[in-house]
């Protein structure tokens, strides 16, 4: 049954095409702005990826949850053998699914158009890493802000608290592989910290949903 979720979630993308278009315009559009009118982009890849793929994020992994709840699926999907834990989880699965695939289009565009050396495919794990960790806590929050009528908002004030020490971690292990190294420290950290927020999540599905 989650794989049955799942799938018709990819299907809904599939056919609408409307988050992957979303997230896709916004990252080409910054990342050509920006690599055109930052003098030395090179110095700093990393955080203004980081910025693009969360604004990203913000803008098309929220809505796999809401569209539930403003269709008024989300009773259909309750009513199903589906658990709540394993609705959450499918959600979840979409969203990583989704930046991944948009990553594997963005990253070596801005890698080119930012002109970096070093290691890509090091820094490439990394940034998948990242993002996962990213669409875990998004896909977290969606739910419980699935009422208020000022959600986009509310997602973005709630976000930044959550993810900001994601980012400073990510930060420092994309520089590090980039120089062909690996900071074990800011890894363990970010797959911890993609534990815990989706362990969270799982325990308060009853709740939310």
């Amino acid at each position: 049954m989650l794989l049955n979720l799942l799938i018709k979630d990819i299907k809904l993308e599939l056919r609408a095409k409307s988050n992957t278009a979303i997230i896709l315009l916004f990252s080409l559009s910054a990342a050509f702005l920006l690599s055109a009118t930052i003098p030395h982009p090179t110095r700093i890849f990393v955080p203004l990826l980081l910025l693009i793929f969360l604004l990203a994020g913000i803008l098309g992994y929220s809505s796999s949850f809401l569209r539930e709840f403003d269709f008024e699926t989300i009773e259909g999907l309750k009513a199903s053998p589906l658990t709540p834990q394993q609705i959450v989880l499918g959600k979840t699965l979409f969203n990583i699914l989704l930046i991944l695939s948009v990553q594997i289009f963005i990253f070596p565009i801005c890698y080119a158009l930012f002109d970096v050396s070093g290691s890509f495919f090091l820094a490439f794990i990394t940034f998948a890493l990242c993002n996962s960790s990213m669409a875990i806590t998004i896909t977290a929050l969606s739910p419980l802000l699935s009422h208020s009528k000022s959600r986009e908002m509310l997602l973005t004030v709630l976000l930044f608290p959550l993810i900001f020490p994601l980012l400073t971690n990510t930060v420092r292990a994309v520089n590090s592989a980039l120089l062909g190294g690996v900071d074990i420290y800011s890894l363990i950290f970010i797959l911890a910290y993609s534990a815990m927020i989706l362990s969270l999540s799982l325990l308060t599905a009853d709740k939310v949903l």
